[in-house]
């Protein structure tokens, strides 16, 4: 048995996996925008406590830019800025931060052959690409590679970044109303959110087209829980459709992530593992 831990730092929760017996042990806790470090560090040690093994290792990912060992910026956990490794291990292991996308791109790229090339965007509360060449992540300068959410597309409003356009908080304040009661207004066939969705997922699929046009990867892994919205997935896949060259098109795959719960986690397992 691994002692290794991924812990998944998201907009809206944290997950912290440990391997236990054939499964793994796991705890979820409520994060947000205004979650402050100190809760999440308290959680952490609480779980920390109840592990029959002292960690050999601990992967943190995080949704922002990483730089090292410290967190510079999280537009979605923006608390965190400033957090360094140092406040989850104290001397007692090691411990590794990287990019929450960049995890889910190592955690794919260990299910497929190590001649593809992966990209994984997830689209959670925010939009991020991560990419793998021969299971190797592509960084840029310093680490910051991958900001799809940044990048721009002309609108009818003005040039605006994928973020406001196809993420989850954006979708979310234009709809007025929690995940919970998006999921009730579209099952109960609700026009306007249905357009909502439908306007957000063809965002969603022209950033995809991009990414595929960059990148030409074997295999582009869509994951996140604003793509699970009924309708957003396949507004993506028609603009995918309309505005990518065949070539490119057919030569990539589209899959859902392996393990979708703990892509982010499992990546970040994978990350202080292959420092160790």
């Amino acid at each position: 048995m691994e002692q290794l831990v991924g812990i998944d730092i998201g907009g809206t929760k944290m997950l912290m996996c440990a391997p236990c017996g054939d499964g793994y042990r796991e705890r979820r806790i409520l994060t947000g925008r205004d979650c402050p470090p100190e809760r999440i560090l308290q959680q952490w040690e609480t779980f920390l406590q109840e592990l029959p093994y002292r960690p050999r290792g601990v992967g943190v990912a995080i949704p922002g830019l990483v730089d090292g060992n410290r967190v510079q910026l999280s537009a979605v956990l923006p608390l965190l800025a400033g957090v360094t490794t140092e406040d989850f291990g104290k001397g007692r292991f090691p411990v590794t931060f990287l990019n929450d996308v960049k995890a889910a791109v190592l955690a794919e790229a260990a299910q497929y052959p190590a001649d593809k090339t992966v990209a994984v965007i997830m689209s959670g509360t925010g939009i991020a690409l991560g990419v793998c060449q021969n299971r190797i992540p592509f960084e840029g300068g310093r680490g910051f590679a991958g900001e799809l959410g940044y990048s721009v597309t002309d609108t009818p409003d003005g040039i605006q970044p994928f973020c406001r356009l196809a993420g989850g908080a954006a979708l979310l304040k234009k709809a007025g109303c929690s995940p919970e009661e998006l999921w009730r207004r579209l099952q109960s066939g609700d026009k306007e959110a249905q357009g909502l969705i439908r306007e957000a997922g063809r965002y969603f699929g022209i950033a995809m087209t991009n990414v595929i046009h960059l990148f030409n990867p074997d295999v582009l892994v869509v994951g996140g829980s604003t793509a699970t919205y009924p309708g957003y997935l396949e507004a993506a896949q028609e603009a995918v459709n309309a505005y990518t060259l065949e070539d490119f098109r057919t030569s990539c795959l589209i899959a859902h992530p392996h393990d979708e719960k703990r892509i982010v986690a499992l990546g970040a397992m994978e990350h202080i593992r292959r420092v160790l």
